[in-house]
């Protein structure tokens, strides 16, 4: 068998559990019913939730647009600008790729990193409540010496660090465009992300500190067995190293300004692709407001983003300071949102190609996993 199928298995008498429920850190959290991949046993709920915030989220952004508009818009843009769009989305993907080989600690190639990356991100578009993330952690486990517990951490230090910058650019923007009390909600978003990185980072340099108060606080509950608790903590704690230097620290933050930054140009980009005329006068303001509110915008559990990206672009683009008229802003966001989702999808499925793994069983164990 591949050794990266990272969704098969070999052990049938495990009555066909997929392996990401086989998983002992994993396990509890899988089989919860409420949890967050396995965790809905009714598949139909899972559906219709997605499908009625997504279909909410495209109201609220099209609701005063005419599909005829939007045609002719994408009939005007201008297609150099949208395969500049392209590249720098490769190359954030490319910089996402350098930053997880360092949290890794370099257990996997930057070659591996890339193309995980994009699986991840396949994953995400095409099942529902985003599986992305696991089974890019259970497939680096599998691809190298690295365990699923500490490719999940080094999840978590990504999307801190991914939180932190896009709050930097919401402070930034947001008293150039007054929007009530969102500076509030930003200060305190970025107060909690820089809380986390603060005790990701204490717990990376004291690992032994941390799991002698672990084994306190379990022993003290009660939670049972000391070791069910500490085996998956020091998992996490493996999964934390790169926090230990400051250089890797440094190389970290540089790398995340990196990844944004290439996402500022594809909303730049994107301007001038489509807006011709009616370009805001500061575009990179505007670029970074989009950036912020999608980011935002594709925390919602829709399906693949859908929905609520776009509500949060057009919701961005018609703001007075910007002033785009609606039929652009939804052009706009569904071509961002296109190039973005088709990127992941095409490239995920190369990766697959390339490392022999088989779409279809992917996505069918993926959903037994949720059923079960």
């Amino acid at each position: 068998m591949n050794s990266f199928n990272l969704l098969n298995q070999e052990n049938t008498n495990e009555q066909d559990t997929p392996i990401l429920c086989q998983v002992p850190v994993l396990e509890s959290t899988f089989r919860q019913p409420y949890g967050i991949i396995c965790l809905m046993k009714n598949k139909g709920l899972q559906i219709i939730l997605a499908l009625v915030i997504s279909i909410a989220g495209l109201y609220f952004a099209m609701r005063n647009v005419k599909l005829s508009e939007v045609g002719t818009a994408i009939q005007q843009a201008k297609w150099i600008w949208v395969a500049l769009t392209v590249g720098c989305m490769v190359g954030s993907f490319v910089f996402r790729a350098y930053r997880w080989r360092i949290l890794l600690n370099e257990e996997v190639s930057v070659k591996d990193a890339f193309g995980l990356i994009c699986i991840g991100y396949l994953v995400s578009d095409i099942m529902p409540l985003r599986l992305g993330d696991p089974a890019r952690a259970v497939a680096a486990s599998m691809r190298s010496k690295v365990t699923v517990m500490a490719a999940l951490s080094t999840v978590v230090i990504e999307r801190t660090l991914d939180l932190l910058t896009v709050v930097i650019f919401l402070v930034i923007t947001l008293p150039f465009i007054a929007v009530g009390n969102s500076v509030i909600a930003g200060l305190v978003s970025g107060a909690v992300a820089l809380v986390l990185l603060i005790v990701l980072t204490l717990m990376a340099r004291f690992p032994e500190k941390t799991e002698e108060l672990a084994r306190k606080i379990i022993e003290f509950l009660p939670l049972g067995d000391p070791e069910r608790w500490l085996n998956p903590l020091r998992g996490i704690l493996e999964g934390l190293q790169a926090l230990r230097s400051p250089q890797k620290g440094l190389s970290l933050f540089l790398l995340s300004l990196g990844i944004w930054s290439c996402v500022v140009l594809n909303y730049i980009t994107l301007q001038y692709a489509l807006l011709h005329e009616a370009m805001p006068a500061q575009p990179l303001l505007a670029a970074l407001v989009v950036t912020w509110a999608t980011a935002l915008g594709m925390a919602v559990p829709s399906q693949g983003g859908i929905g609520g990206y776009h509500a949060a672009a057009t919701w961005a683009l018609t703001l007075p300071r910007f002033n785009v008229s609606n039929p652009l802003a939804v052009t706009y966001a569904i071509l961002a949102h296109g190039v973005s989702y088709l990127m992941g999808v095409s490239m995920g499925t190369v990766a697959l190609m390339v490392w022999g793994i088989s779409l279809k069983s992917l996505v069918s164990t993926s959903q037994e996993t949720k059923s079960e």
